[in-house]
């Protein structure tokens, strides 16, 4: 393994890229543009909701009308019936006539109740309609919104993965100069201390963990000429 300040500098240089790299991958998860997209279309997805419940109620109260409607036109071919048997002359019988008669005065009552019902209904799918057209007319708007929102994030993404190609670009060309076994150390240490595997040291202060180091610890990291770790956070350290 290859540990003079050389090696360890050219490790330092790729945890920089590195580190930039993670900030930029963290930006395009994070992206400020995308939550307000989410929102937009947790909006919709709501709105879409409301729609389709609408939509079935709507359905329902025209089943309700048509069978109503139908009924409606049952009793009056019925009460059209039996009043022209009523007053055609054909039923001579006084009991005969006095039940058709009630009879008749029956079906118009049911009559009237089914078309007070109908009208009802009628209403009621008046209303829906009307919260239909203005719900439709709100998701309208809101899906121009989302558009916006979805062309904003696509520009602001596009910006972070420019910079996040050319920090992976950079990378790859710093990858070669970097002693194998150390990397391998390195990507341990970063996999488990937020994604900082070896740190600069400045004036004894570890600028991983930002704790100044004693004395004597410091002096060791300024003359050494192999792997020195920092005490507080374990990342491997180079004097700078």
């Amino acid at each position: 393994m290859d540990t003079s300040r050389g090696s360890l500098l050219r490790l330092l240089e790729l945890q920089r890229v590195d580190s930039t790299i993670d900030r930029l991958e963290g930006r395009l998860r994070n992206l400020p543009e995308q939550a307000a997209l989410d929102a937009l279309e947790a909006r919709l997805a709501a709105q879409n909701a409301e729609i389709a419940e609408r939509q079935a109620a709507l359905e329902d109260a025209l089943t309700r009308q048509k069978r109503l409607d139908h009924e409606v036109d049952t009793l009056g071919q019925k009460i059209s019936a039996e009043s022209n048997r009523l007053y055609s002359g054909v039923v001579k019988n006084a009991k005969e006539l006095s039940d058709l008669s009630r009879e008749v005065e029956a079906l118009k009552r049911r009559k009237e109740i089914l078309e007070d019902n109908d009208l009802v209904v009628m209403e009621e799918r008046e209303g829906i309609e009307k919260e239909l057209a203005a719900l439709t007319a709100d998701r309208s708007g809101l899906i121009a919104e989302i558009d916006k929102a979805r062309a904003l994030r696509d520009s602001a993404s596009g910006e972070v993965g420019v910079l996040l190609a050319a920090g992976q670009a950079e990378r790859a060309t710093q990858l070669p100069g970097v002693d194998p076994e150390l990397k391998e150390l390195y990507d341990r240490i970063r996999s488990t201390h937020s994604g900082v595997g070896i740190a600069g040291m400045v004036e004894g202060v570890c600028q991983g963990c930002h704790v100044r180091l004693p004395f004597q610890e410091a002096e060791a990291v300024r003359t050494a000429t192999g792997i020195v770790r920092c005490d507080e956070c374990q990342r491997l350290l180079v004097s700078l």
